[in-house]
């Protein structure tokens, strides 16, 4: 491409086989990401990142993200999880990476949203961020990424950022935002589903209605891109599961919303130097196989564009 090649691919970083140096070829931007608390612990946690500072190597500092932990890692609740975070901000200085991704982590069971005040939740989490971005002194991007309304196994939801509207007034510096594609689709066809079935829209820890490319309006405070596509909603009344990371022709979304996202968050990414990160999923991660066919898809959808 002679454009700036802003396309890039996730991997485990406690698993350094996921990552070849030739994707450096293919690929522009990395992002090593973690999932569970127990890959913030010793031994895995030096493991995570000598696998980083080799992303670093390959990709180069400012090509690379890091992806904090989202499953048992309350920042609010759990004091190591915290000062894990404080750390993970000081070793990506140190590294020249410009962005962390984290997740808010306030997850309950759809029933036990009934008796949580989403708003105290929300402004607790809020508060004990900007409490970690001063203990770190870093200068690095904490980008708070939006996610779907249930929990992919359709029984928890971690619902206090997933509408444009609950990262509006947010003012802190240092805090960005990651914008997931995949996460906000899933989002709005929810809730087009919700607006029809009652009993359905009443299981839900919130509800607004939505739009596809909403997110435009918030598109300046957006840094980090995720794409990727989920193939059906989770629904706890049928006990159907949603599965992220497919690909866009896969998904029970058309194909062109996506490519009409693409087009609309690459010309953004291209002029201000973002990351598009492609978390597929694949079923073998040292054979990536779909990423690639993720790559070639985009590449077509942008090509197209700009010859339209």
């Amino acid at each position: 491409m002679t454009e700036r090649n802003v396309f890039g691919l996730s991997f485990y970083a406690k698993y350094g086989e996921q990552l070849q140096p030739d994707y450096a070829d293919l690929f522009g931007k990395v992002e090593a990401a973690i999932f569970n608390r127990e890959d913030l612990l010793d031994p895995i946690w030096d493991s995570v990142w000598a696998n980083t500072r080799r992303a670093v190597d390959w990709f180069g500092g400012r090509n690379t993200s890091f992806h904090f932990p989202v499953n048992h890692s309350n920042i609010v609740t759990d004091p190591f999880v915290k000062s894990r975070l404080i750390e993970t901000l000081q070793r990506s200085e140190q590294l020249g990476i410009p962005h962390v991704v984290v997740h808010a982590n306030q997850l309950y069971l759809l029933e036990e949203w009934k008796h949580q005040n989403m708003d105290e939740l929300r402004a607790g989490f809020l508060d004990c961020l900007q409490d970690v971005i001063y203990q770190a002194g870093s200068s690095v991007s904490v980008c708070l990424e939006n996610l779907p309304p249930i929990g992919n196994l359709y029984d928890d939801a971690d619902p206090v950022f997933i509408f444009t509207k609950d990262f509006q007034d947010i003012q802190i510096g240092k805090m960005f935002f990651t914008w997931d594609i995949c996460h906000y689709f899933n989002t709005v066809y929810t809730m087009n589903f919700a607006r029809t079935h009652p009993e359905f829209q009443g299981m839900l820890p919130s509800y607004s209605p939505c739009d596809y490319m909403d997110f435009k309006t918030m598109i300046s405070k957006i840094k980090h891109w995720h794409f990727s596509a989920f193939n059906q909603i989770a629904n706890p009344i049928t006990q159907s599961s949603c599965r992220e990371g497919v690909l866009p022709w896969e998904s029970c979304v058309d194909e062109s919303l996506y490519a009409e996202a693409l087009t609309l968050i690459h010309e953004d990414a291209v002029r201000e130097n973002k990351a598009i990160i492609f978390e597929i999923s694949e079923k073998d991660y040292t054979r990536r196989t779909h990423v690639l066919q993720m790559l070639e898809w985009a590449k077509k959808v942008v090509k197209e564009h700009s010859l339209s």
